[in-house]
């Protein structure tokens, strides 16, 4: 069987949205570094070489779409902080927000996210009843 690559990885995390901006590979590469880091202090040790863009191992399926979840969380966050930085306009009397429901809903996607990863890596762990 041959070692999982980053491309296996990145598909995994793409196919789980449906926006239609394109992400740089650099920025997806650091995601994925940041998620292999939190994929090995909460389940098990793995990595990757970045000049071969391999892991040292194959990775199974249910890996391979936690380490995308992983990388969706940190795509939400920088989501949830351009949102967040849009412009409100407020005076005395008055007072627009057009982005308040869009805040509301980034938040909301990203505890959804956070929560499925946290969820993902519980099922990976084993249970101390083994």
């Amino acid at each position: 069987m041959a070692n999982t690559t980053t491309n296996e990885v990145f598909d995994s995390f793409e196919s789980s949205f449906q926006d239609k901006c394109l992400i740089p590979s650099d920025l997806e590469l650091v995601w994925l570094k940041n998620a292999v880091a939190r994929y090995s202090i909460e389940c098990e040790d793995i990595s990757f070489n970045e000049d071969t863009m391999e892991f040292d191992s194959p990775l199974s399926q249910y890996a391979i779409a936690t380490l995308g979840q992983f990388m969706k969380v940190l795509y939400q966050e920088r989501e949830w902080s351009k949102v967040n930085k849009r412009v409100s306009i407020s005076g005395k009397d008055f007072g627009i927000d057009a982005t308040g429901s869009q805040k509301t809903a980034a938040r909301y996607e990203l505890e959804y996210n956070s929560d499925k990863a946290d969820e993902m890596i519980a099922h990976l762990k084993t249970t101390a009843y083994v």
